[in-house]
């Protein structure tokens, strides 16, 4: 549960797939991530999720029959009715867009735990000059302020938040953990026993 929160907070997503033989709506979680990242998808894969994911490997794409490069690699769990319970907590239908819309929780306070913090760094986080950068654009301003909130209150983090532009539009908020909070004594710390070494680089170690 714990490494699902920070994923959840990053590239990860849960989804509803089909309706069992009871006719309730079954869910599963699906996760995919820049090939760059092969150890750590690999890692969820073969670690984190393994008593809740088939036997079929992490999928390239685009396929390699194509003659391309793949560029991402994707996997998804089983359908489960404990993660149909789940996509309640972390989605909210959207009537505008016409489907539903990945949100943070409002007891995230509670659920983010070290373990949780150090996949959501290596989930989509990166080294920011001396500090770290979490990618939060798709979340809202006052749920972006709620993370940050929690960042300073539960772990004792100086974090802000920054508006993020492209061709002077506005496009999102990312977090930054400032480089007095991004080093040994506290954000190494705290998430380094997480990481696995492939991914120490998003902490400049």
């Amino acid at each position: 549960m714990d490494p699902l929160i920070g994923n959840m907070l990053g590239d990860g997503h849960l989804r509803f797939t089909h309706k069992d033989k009871e006719g309730k709506v079954r869910g599963n979680y699906h996760y995919a991530m820049t090939s760059k990242s092969y150890e750590y998808i690999m890692h969820l894969w073969s670690n984190i999720y393994s008593s809740i994911c088939t036997t079929t490997l992490p999928n390239p794409w685009p396929n390699p029959k194509t003659g391309l490069i793949p560029t991402q690699y994707t996997f998804h769990t089983k359908s489960l009715i404990q993660l149909t319970i789940l996509h309640k907590l972390w989605y909210k239908w959207s009537d505008d867009l016409n489907k539903f819309i990945k949100i943070v929780p409002l007891n995230i306070l509670d659920l983010l735990t070290p373990i949780g913090l150090a996949h959501w760094i290596m989930d989509d986080g990166h080294k920011h000059g001396n500090g770290i950068t979490l990618c939060t654009d798709s979340f809202t301003l006052i749920e972006v302020e709620l993370l940050v909130s929690v960042l300073r209150n539960k772990f004792n983090l100086e974090a802000n938040y920054k508006k993020r532009t492209q061709k002077g539009r506005h496009i999102g908020w990312r977090i930054y953990i400032s480089a007095k909070s991004a080093n040994k004594e506290k954000l190494i710390s705290l998430v380094k026993p997480y990481f696995i070494p492939s991914m120490l680089y998003k902490l400049g170690i």
